[in-house]
């Protein structure tokens, strides 16, 4: 899989309190860039099941036809050790960049992943990875989610994505 970190945009404290409450009225002021390129792990947590999956860039040249368009794509990949152990190893060293949980009673949570080393490890540990199933829409995109795929079966329904949780700095 080719993919890699990024500059994210991401929501300030403003911008939390609109995505608790799914006001839809974004401004500038609702969002701030973090500093460097980054991966971020992202926790979705409902009725005390949680799900991990992982935010990367992918290449905005690369598009599949598929039935279930999403803000942030989804990509289901086979559950690989390397990437299990990157998320219990290192989750808890990095900063939370935020939490909230929205109207829908989902706890959002999201950390940067700040080294260099580590972005480099999981570049290398995705590259071997094909693919399950995809999900893109016809038009490229700049941001996919990452899902091991025993992780996808954890929710019989996805939980809702926030349409401004993270998106990729134009550059």
């Amino acid at each position: 899989m080719e993919i890699k970190p990024f500059t994210a945009v991401l929501p300030t404290d403003a911008g939390l309190t609109k995505l608790t409450t799914n006001n839809s009225s974004w401004t500038s002021a609702d969002t701030h860039v973090q500093p460097g390129t980054s991966y971020y792990w992202y926790e979705l947590t409902q009725n005390g099941i949680h799900q991990w999956r992982l935010i990367a860039s992918w290449p905005e040249q690369v598009s599949v036809t598929t039935m279930l368009p999403g803000g942030i794509n989804t990509v289901l990949y086979p559950k690989h050790p390397v990437i299990e152990m990157l998320i219990d190893d290192w989750v808890g060293h990095f900063p939370k960049a935020y939490e909230f949980t929205d109207e829908y009673n989902v706890t959002h949570r999201l950390w940067q992943i700040t080294e260099a080393e580590v972005n480099a490890d999981i570049t290398e540990a995705m590259a071997e990875i094909t693919p399950r199933k995809t999900w893109l829409t016809t038009t490229s995109t700049p941001l996919v989610m990452l899902v091991a795929d025993s992780e996808w079966t954890k929710f019989k329904t996805q939980p809702r994505v926030p349409d401004h949780l993270i998106q990729k700095i134009n550059a």
